[in-house]
């Protein structure tokens, strides 16, 4: 189980890192050729192809209107004052990169940002490039390769409880310490508590097996995978 643990950590860790760099690369690209215009647009294409979880590149200005956006669907965005989001304000204000908590995203869909602030070559802050990704479709390839042949399942969750990525796409999304079917399980609950204050560990539960309404004890090992001090809980769990 802690070898599995630790080859799918290590993997959601890569593509995190993968899809940071090239937001980076495109931030300090984008200090040169401005952040919108033909130019801006390819850079965010680029960063488009680092990995098929990315979702939408957008840049915006210091007043938080969106002046660029990729892929075509996204460009419904353009023009728009999007300053009244929480990741937005904190991009604008701190002017520092950082990887969001999972939210809403104004298109509508959830998904997480990894947000870098753009520099013109004077060192003038200009405006932020914003890659949207949904943590469930980076996780689920590497989690089912990894899982595949095994007893094994995997989930990974925010430290404060929220589920990221669950083999169960009924879970995905859900608040363990306000949902009602976990309630249910108070060693859920407990479980919750005690990775919300630990990056690793290990514990035994009992909830439903995977698939089934059959409840079953379970064990699972937990690590942390992050970037800029947000972090990801990453659990391997069996049947006991």
């Amino acid at each position: 189980m802690l070898q599995l643990l630790d080859t799918v950590t290590i993997k959601i860790e890569e593509s995190l890192l993968d899809i940071r760099k090239a937001t980076s690369d495109a931030a300090i690209a984008l200090g040169t050729t401005g952040i919108s215009g033909p130019e801006a647009a390819s850079e965010q294409r680029k960063v488009m192809t680092t990995h098929p979880a990315i979702l939408t590149v957008i840049t915006y200005d210091v007043n938080g209107t969106v002046l660029s956006a990729e892929p075509d669907d996204a460009k419904v965005l353009l023009g728009q004052s999007i300053n009244d989001q929480e990741t937005v304000q904190q991009a604008l204000t701190t002017k520092e990169p950082f990887m969001s908590d999972l939210f809403t995203l104004a298109q509508g869909g959830e998904a997480v940002v990894i947000v870098y602030p753009v520099f013109s070559t004077a060192g003038k802050f200009t405006g932020v490039i914003s890659t949207a990704f949904s943590p469930c479709e980076l996780i689920a390839p590497i989690a089912g390769d990894a899982a595949h042949g095994t007893p094994y399942t995997f989930m990974v969750a925010q430290p404060h409880g929220r589920i990221l990525y669950d083999p169960d796409p009924e879970e995905v999304g859900k608040e363990t310490f306000n949902e009602t079917l976990y309630a249910e399980f108070p060693e859920i609950v407990d479980l919750a508590r005690q990775y919300s204050g630990n990056r690793s560990g290990y514990d035994t539960y009992s909830f439903y097996s995977t698939g089934s309404s059959e409840v079953v004890r379970k064990e699972t090992f937990w690590s942390t995978v992050g970037l800029f001090g947000a972090e990801w809980r990453v659990f391997v769990i069996g049947e006991v």
